[in-house]
This record gives C-alpha cells, sequence and structure tokens, in this order.
C-alpha cells in the first residue's frame, strides 16, 4: 500500500501526528501545573514556620545587624535546630541579602559568598523553590539525596527582608505523590487525545467511505452511459455489445503489457468502446452494405473517424479539466492509422499515431478477424496472431504486437 496514493492511511497517520502532539504539549503544561500547584501549596506554609524560628527578639536583630558569619544566639540556634528535625528538612543555610552564609548547620559553608538567583528572588519578599537534583557548586555537602526540595525563604524582621533562610527537604512521600498524580496526568491526557483521534477517524472513514461509494456510483453510470452511447453506433453496424467489452478487456491487457500507468489505463479502457461512435454519422447505405465498398463509399465510411472525434471534442471543451476524452480522441482519430503511413485518416506513420490509436488498432483488428459477418467466416485464435504478427512493423507497432504476443495466451481467453 503507497502511502501518498492512500488519502485515508495520509489522513489517519496526519491526525495521529497532530493529536499527539497536541497532547504531549497539554499533557507537558497540565503536569507542570499540578506539580507547581503541590510544591506551591507545600513551599506556602514555610513562611510561617520560618517566622518562628526568626522571631523578632533583640539578640535576632544584632545578629543579623552584626552581619558575621557564625554560630547565632542560643535561643535562635535552638529555634534552627528544632527547625532542622521538623519533617524531612536535612540542611539549613541562612543567607545575608550580600550573597555570604551567615550560618548552616554544615559548618564547612558558613561564611562563603555564593551566587544563588533564587536567593536574589526571595530577597524580593517572597518564598520561591526549585526541584531537582542539588549538583551546584555550593550543594556539594547536598549531593547523594537524589531529588530534593530546595526552599528559599525571605526572613522578615520588622516587616524588613534581613536575609534568606535555603532549607533542604528530601521528602520522598511528596515527590512520590507529585510523581502518581503527573502519570495520571499523562495518562488521562493520552487516553482523551487517543479517544478524539478515534472519533476524528470514524468520522473521516465514514465520510471517506460515503464519497468513495458515491464516486463509484457516479463512474459505474459514466461507464454505461458510455457504453450505451457507443453501443449505439454498433447496433447501427449488426455489431453487438459483446464487442465493445472485448475490445475494452484487449486494450487492458495490451496497456498493462507495455508498461502504461494504472491512470492511463483506466483512460484507455473507457475510452476503447467508443472507438467507432463515429458511425452514427454514417449513412446505412453505406454502413449497411454487405459487399465491397466503391471508392466514393470507402471516402464517406473512412470519414467516421473524424466524425466520432468531432463529438468527442465538442464534449471536451465544455469540461474544464483534462478528462479521458483526449485518449478517446486518439482512439477514435488513430485505430485505423498504420505503422508505414498507408492508414487513414491522415496518414500518420510510426510514433507520430498516439500509442492510445496503435494499441486500439491490434484490439480492434483482432476481434475483428475473430468474428463472424455476414461477408466472412471467423479465424481462429491462432491465425489471427500470426495475421496480427505478419503484420508487424508494417500495420502494426512492433513494441504493441511483441506486447499482444506475451498476452495471447489471455487474449484467447476472452474470445469465446
Amino acid at each position: 500500500m503507497k502511502i501518498h496514493n492512500n488519502i485515508l492511511l495520509q489522513y489517519s497517520i496526519a491526525t495521529l501526528v497532530v493529536t499527539l502532539l497536541i497532547s504531549f504539549s497539554l499533557a507537558v503544561l497540565l503536569a507542570g501545573n499540578v506539580t507547581n500547584y503541590y510544591l506551591k501549596s507545600h513551599v506556602e506554609t514555610f513562611p510561617q514556620i520560618v517566622a518562628l524560628a526568626f522571631q523578632e527578639d533583640e539578640p535576632t536583630a544584632q545578629w543579623f545587624e552584626a552581619n558575621t558569619a557564625g554560630e547565632p544566639p542560643a535561643a535562635l540556634k535552638a529555634r534552627l535546630d528544632r527547625l532542622l528535625n521538623l519533617g524531612k528538612i536535612f540542611r539549613l543555610k541562612v543567607w545575608t541579602p550580600d550573597g555570604t552564609i551567615l550560618w548552616s548547620d554544615e559548618p564547612s559553608l558558613v561564611g562563603q559568598r555564593l551566587h544563588s538567583d533564587e536567593m536574589e528572588e526571595a530577597l524580593q519578599g517572597r518564598p520561591v523553590y526549585e526541584l531537582g537534583t542539588a549538583v551546584a557548586s555550593e550543594n556539594i555537602a547536598e549531593q547523594g539525596h537524589g531529588t530534593v526540595l530546595q526552599i528559599y525563604t525571605p526572613i522578615l524582621q520588622q516587616n524588613k527582608v534581613v536575609g534568606v533562610i535555603e532549607l533542604y527537604e528530601d521528602n520522598q512521600d511528596l515527590f512520590q505523590q507529585i510523581t502518581l498524580n503527573t502519570q495520571a496526568v499523562w495518562g488521562l491526557v493520552l487516553a482523551f487525545g487517543l479517544l478524539i483521534y478515534g472519533a476524528l477517524f470514524v468520522v473521516f472513514y465514514r465520510a471517506y467511505t460515503n464519497q468513495r461509494r458515491a464516486n463509484r456510483q457516479l463512474e459505474q453510470t459514466q461507464d454505461v452511459t458510455i457504453f450505451a452511447l457507443a453501443y449505439q453506433a454498433e447496433l447501427r453496424d449488426h455489431e453487438t455489445g459483446e464487442h465493445l467489452e472485448r475490445t475494452a478487456r484487449y486494450v487492458d491487457l495490451l496497456a498493462e503489457a507495455l508498461g502504461l500507468n494504472v491512470q492511463t489505463r483506466s483512460d484507455l479502457v473507457r475510452a476503447a468502446p467508443l472507438h467507432d461512435i463515429g458511425k452514427v454519422g454514417i449513412p446505412d447505405a453505406i454502413l449497411l452494405k454487405p459487399g465491397p465498398f466503391t471508392p466514393e463509399e470507402r471516402v464517406i465510411m473512412e470519414t467516421h473517424c473524424e466524425l466520432g472525434d468531432s463529438v468527442l471534442a465538442a464534449a471536451e471543451a465544455k469540461l474544464p479539466f483534462r478528462s479521458f476524452l483526449t485518449t478517446a480522441r486518439e482512439v477514435v482519430n488513430c485505430h485505423h492509422e498504420k505503422w508505414d503511413g498507408s492508414g487513414y485518416p491522415k496518414k500518420l506513420a510510426g510514433e507520430a499515431i498516439p500509442l492510445a490509436g496503435r494499441i486500439m488498432a491490434v484490439a480492434d483488428v483482432y476481434d475483428a478477424l475473430r468474428s463472424l459477418r455476414p461477408y466472412k467466416e471467423p479465424r481462429t485464435h491462432e491465425e489471427c496472431v500470426q495475421t496480427i504478427k505478419d503484420l508487424s512493423g508494417s500495420h502494426f507497432d512492433p513494441k504493441v504486437v511483441k506486447a499482444f504476443e506475451s498476452v495471447e495466451a489471455e487474449i484467447r481467453k476472452i474470445m469465446v
């Protein structure tokens, strides 16, 4: 199955890709919002907790005013120790506004001056958090904990931000809940996306099948109409509809053997029944004459090609697009032309004869030779094959004759 020729497959792939992209984007957005909601709800409790630790007493105020790295006042130190043992907190860092670590439960960090964007943001008066793995240079002492939550909370004294406390929390229960919620969001969004895709596919598939059914019915109606018009001409010549059907099948086999594409083959098959439509303009006295034509009658009889072409040209002129009628005109006009230039109506020779006409010539002559006519007996398949081979290079295109030879066994089955 070729994708570029299958609109249903193209639509399915395109819709699935678009649906997955939209679902993926929506899942990322919603999962991020859910994560932020949980973290923000959790972090919003810390300003109150920090306010209890950094009570507005004189020793605490003096310690911040001194801005000297080292141990805080005893009362503050006790409160910080209790904060360190609260929940899943495992590390504390107290920063001064200039980026110096004033105190930490990890003594090696005290006095270091480090840059932190989150700390700068917390100095504006609101808590800031960061979820991830502690890998920065200032987090050497915190590495090995895996995913941690870093919370930067402003320290207020008399409604003024005097520093920032950074808390590290290893809250696996919280992280697990966030993970579960994220997975639930992804699952729901993707399931909903696939549900939408399925609904869109069903709607398109129904429309597609209905359209194809309508197109097939229209094509069948057109083909029947074409056959009826062509058969009208054949009836005047005492021919049957079987001749039209057989020649169309011969043409299809020859076109396939010549390697023509599907569209060209389809055009040829639809055009084949029209090859003698110009006979409607030939007087009965000539068309139905049982014996040989006089030279004058022959000239009139040979005009059926041009008469047929004029009918199709008038029809084609009413269409704003190229249709199979272009091929049909080639069939009608050229199926009596001969490879050596001795045919009619224009005495074209060689490849100046359109391929559609060259193919139709072989199909028409074969069926005429095999058919019973008032003035002749039918020939055997073998005799017809030999005649066509003998006329290769004079009447027929050698390439078409070679194609005929490759499918003559299948052609024989058609003429029973």
